[in-house]
């Protein structure tokens, strides 16, 4: 019993550590602007997080922390105090030689960055370089790239390259995909247009004209057939009536030859008298 209990409190220890990392996580930005803060937000769901990678040679191991200790004391004594982002450990044998660890970058000195569908994290204050990129100090750069598919929790990181071919502005990048840097979907409303609302109108009163006046005319007036059909005898006419409009408008009549009187002359008179011959006597 006593066994079981202790092992409860030592769960909700660990627990409550846990929640308390959590809680404390969080980026130094010396350039502080409110920009920064909004960006930061869009990766609270990553905040004290803590991941590892190898480089593609299998040379060195990388502890990598979001806004957080990459590493416990118990790793690397004084970690905790150094507000570290990054540490870079020698493998041999396919493990971490924590003895000489190096610090790449920290935390308490941050800049962050955003584009479409990604967020650029950069730690600085790392440790100098020995000889090259001027004997500056390392900076880590952690690229989280929007992707759906990736739910939060199961992320992993990859080292992209350790960028020293320069005399300074050195530095090592990291790449990572999350869903929790996505930019939210925008919500698809259906509107109707002003065309799309006169024709719903115009189906309605169609409908309420046909069947209140069927109505009317069933009940009121013991109409059968088709004498239920309100205003029956214009429909019924309609249809001669759309013709006579169109006869009316659109097509025009021949030319009407208009007859004149000519008058009579001698000639015609004397033709009369012609045909007349014949009655004589012989």
């Amino acid at each position: 019993m006593g066994i079981y209990v202790f092992h409860n409190i030592l769960l909700l220890g660990i627990t409550l550590l846990s929640v308390i990392h959590k809680a404390t996580a969080g980026c130094t930005f010396p350039q502080h602007t409110a920009e920064n803060e909004k960006i930061e937000a869009l990766i609270q769901p990553l905040l004290g997080n803590r991941y590892k990678a190898e480089d593609v040679d299998n040379k060195y191991l990388y502890k990598i922390g979001i806004c957080a200790d990459a590493v416990d004391k118990t790793e690397v004594p004084g970690a905790s105090n150094e507000h570290v982002g990054v540490y870079q450990f020698k493998l041999k044998d396919g493990a971490p030689i924590y003895e000489g660890a190096i610090s790449v970058g920290k935390y308490n000195n941050a800049t962050i960055t955003r584009g479409t569908g990604w967020i650029l994290l950069e730690y600085r204050d790392g440790k100098e370089y020995h000889t090259h990129c001027s004997k500056e100090k390392r900076q880590a750069r952690i690229m989280i790239i929007c992707d759906e598919s990736t739910s939060l929790g199961s992320e992993t990181i990859n080292v992209f390259e350790e960028y020293t071919n320069k005399t300074d502005g050195c530095y090592y990048l990291f790449e990572m995909a999350s869903s929790a840097v996505c930019p939210p979907k925008p919500v698809v409303t259906f509107g109707l247009s002003l065309g799309s609302v006169i024709v719903i109108v115009f189906v309605c009163v169609v409908f309420l004209y046909l069947v209140l006046g069927i109505a009317y005319h069933r009940f009121m007036l013991g109409a059968k057939g088709m004498e239920q059909i309100p205003n029956y005898s214009f429909w019924q006419d309609f249809g001669n009536l759309q013709s006579d409009g169109c006869n009316l408008v659109c097509r025009t009549g021949g030319s009407v030859n208009k007859h004149t009187f000519k008058g009579l002359g001698d000639d015609q008179l004397q033709e009369e008298e012609d045909r007349d011959d014949h009655l004589l006597p012989m």
